[in-house]
This record gives structure tokens, C-alpha cells and sequence, in this order.
């Protein structure tokens, strides 16, 4: 399967997504209809589990989006479990440094790159979408699958040069909130200080040609994300944006 993010990546084209917290597969059915280029399917805040993540890739992958998947931990169990049910990327919270990197890796992408074990799955039709031999398979899903650690800590962002430089990482994600909440400044996006954290992912990233994402609270902060060298961004989430809608038509109504 194509992983059309990857593709809009190096096209520059920076894509918009948003996280999909609901646990409703019609949701994302929805969200693929409205020109949105990847939901982030989100297994760490919210009672999303991994059969539940499946069909949730299935109706975006029916409708032709993206889905990525956000890992509740990291472990061995919990990549691969949403790599197997057709994830096209993982987003990796709570990184501290290289050597979580490592076992992502080493859990994520196939030999030589990592060690992740081998198995036909719904990721690649259990063996029947001509893929080749398994070699050919193992090289199709280390080039199409992405991996994105999250730079949400202080530690990721003192350690984010050798992060994005990684073989099998293949761009960063910023978390804005926590990042600042762990720099010691909680949701003061407009320090200094925070400014240049931004940067420096930014930096990092496209020094070491990777692509870098941040979250956005809102339409307006993704454009000003972009226009600041972001290469895509994901805006709100699916509650949020829900809400947002109704009460936009409310106030119509209501006044």
C-alpha cells in the first residue's frame, strides 16, 4: 500500500492531519472525506487498543488517508501490534533520548535496519498483494513505514541532533505542550526560550534530511507552524474539532 503522507513529505507539499481520540471507526471514515491528509490514531490518550486501531486503518485506508498510529508505550508488543494491523507510521511519545530510539527501531523496521519479527498480516494482505519475496517485503515496509519519535521532553530536545541523525527514524514529531512543560515553562509558547527549542528541532531534522511535524491547537498556529519551516502539521483533534463545528453553527443561531 502506498503511504501517501510519506509521499506528500518529499513533494513538500506539507500535509494537514489532525489525532483521532474517540475510538469511533466513523470518525475516521468522516475525516477522510473532509481533504485531510493522515489522522494520528491515539493509542496513548485514549482507550484505544489495537483491535480497535485496525478498523480504524481500515476505513481510512477504504477512503485513501493516511493513518498513523501513536504507541501507548514503548515496547516490542505495542509496535508491533499496530504495525501488523496496517499502520503506515508510528509517532512515538515520551522519547528520552537515543537509546529509546534504538529499541523503536529495533522494534519497527526489518533487518538490516532493526530486528522486527516477520509475519504475514493485514498490513500486507497476509502475503497475497505481490510485494515479492520476503526480502522484497521486508525492504517495501522498512522504506513505506514511518517512524517519528516525539520530541515532548527536555532530554529528547538536549539529545535531538543524534535522534533525528538515526538510521530508521525517519522525521520528528513536536508535542508543544508537554515540551514546555518539561523545559519548565508549561504552555508559554511565546518565550524565548521555547522559540528556540522549536528551532532547533526544525534544524536538527532538515540538517540530517528528515521531515519535522508539530501539533497545533488551531488552523491559524498550523499555518504559522508552516510558514516557520514546518513540513507538515496536525491540527487539533477529533473531539475538538467537533466541538468547534457545532458551536461555530450555533452561534449563527444563537446570538
Amino acid at each position: 500500500m502506498r503511504n501517501t503522507l510519506k509521499e506528500k513529505l518529499e513533494q513538500k507539499a506539507r500535509p494537514v492531519g489532525t489525532f483521532v481520540t474517540t475510538d469511533s471507526v466513523d470518525v475516521v471514515e468522516c475525516l477522510a472525506c473532509t481533504g485531510l491528509d493522515y489522522v494520528i490514531l491515539d493509542n496513548e490518550h485514549s482507550p484505544m487498543d489495537a483491535e480497535t486501531t485496525c478498523a480504524m486503518v481500515r476505513a481510512a485506508s477504504g477512503r485513501g488517508l493516511t493513518a498513523l498510529a501513536r504507541v501507548r508505550e514503548i515496547s516490542r508488543s505495542a509496535v508491533l501490534k499496530l504495525l501488523d494491523v496496517g499502520a503506515q507510521g508510528l509517532i512515538i511519545p515520551n522519547v528520552h533520548g537515543v537509546e529509546d530510539m534504538r529499541r523503536v527501531v529495533d522494534y519497527a523496521k526489518y533487518a538490516p535496519v532493526g530486528q522486527r519479527g516477520f509475519g504475514l498480516s493485514r498490513k500486507d494482505g497476509w502475503g497475497s498483494e505481490g510485494l515479492g519475496t520476503v526480502p522484497e517485503i521486508m525492504a517495501h515496509f522498512n522504506r513505506e513505514t514511518l517512524v517519528v519519535p516525539q520530541c515532548e521532553t527536555a532530554e529528547a530536545l538536549d539529545s535531538i541532533e543524534d535522534i533525528a541523525a538515526m538510521e530508521g527514524v525517519d522525521g520528528v514529531f513536536i508535542g508543544p505542550y508537554d515540551l514546555s512543560i518539561s523545559m519548565g515553562i508549561p504552555g508559554a509558547f511565546d518565550d524565548p526560550r521555547f522559540a528556540a527549542a522549536l528551532q532547533r528541532v526544525v534544524n536538527a531534522c532538515h540538517q540530517a534530511g528528515k521531515f519535522c511535524l508539530i501539533f497545533a491547537g488551531d488552523g491559524e498556529t498550523g499555518l504559522a507552524r508552516l510558514e516557520q519551516g514546518f513540513d507538515g502539521v496536525a491540527v487539533g483533534v477529533d473531539a475538538t474539532l467537533l466541538m468547534s463545528g457545532v458551536q461555530a453553527q450555533l452561534a449563527k443561531i444563537k446570538k
